[in-house]
């Protein structure tokens, strides 16, 4: 009996967590949140204008997310963090630990198809949707 109900709870967390996952990026037919590296090295390879570009901010379940990128020599060199969720005690905990991964992943990827933080698929949502607004601003056209 005991297993049963193990089975099921684990069961019913699963498909809520696939369901969370769609329901942030409908789009995505996936529940993966995490692009492949052939992904990100083919969109990785964009030109930018030179410049500081804010994106929109984001709404997640735990705050706003608004970030804005630095591009020099056509690249992404930094990500100034401008709004993330920090009301609570386990949203300031998430960010203060998502915050170098993700500037680091956007570094490395140079594109908005970056790896997410593990335990803040929310928050990676939001950056990446603020980011994605930024890099629009930012194409050479």
């Amino acid at each position: 009996m005991r297993r049963t109900i193990t089975i099921i709870f684990a069961v019913a967390v699963l498909g809520g967590a696939i369901a969370l996952t769609q329901k942030h990026n409908p789009s995505n037919s996936s529940a993966t949140a995490m692009p492949s590296s052939a992904t990100r090295a083919s969109s990785g390879s964009a030109s930018y204008k030179d410049g500081t570009y804010t994106g929109d901010a984001a709404d997640t379940p735990y705050g706003v997310v608004q970030i804005a990128v630095v591009i020099s020599g056509s690249k992404i060199s930094n990500v100034e963090f401008l709004r993330m969720p920090d009301d609570q005690p386990h949203s300031r905990e998430v960010t203060m630990m998502s915050e170098p991964q993700l500037k680091q992943n956007t570094l490395d990827a140079q594109s908005t198809q970056i790896d997410f933080v593990s335990g803040a698929t929310s928050t990676c949502y939001g950056y990446q949707e603020s980011l994605q607004k930024a890099l629009d601003q930012a194409k050479l056209t």
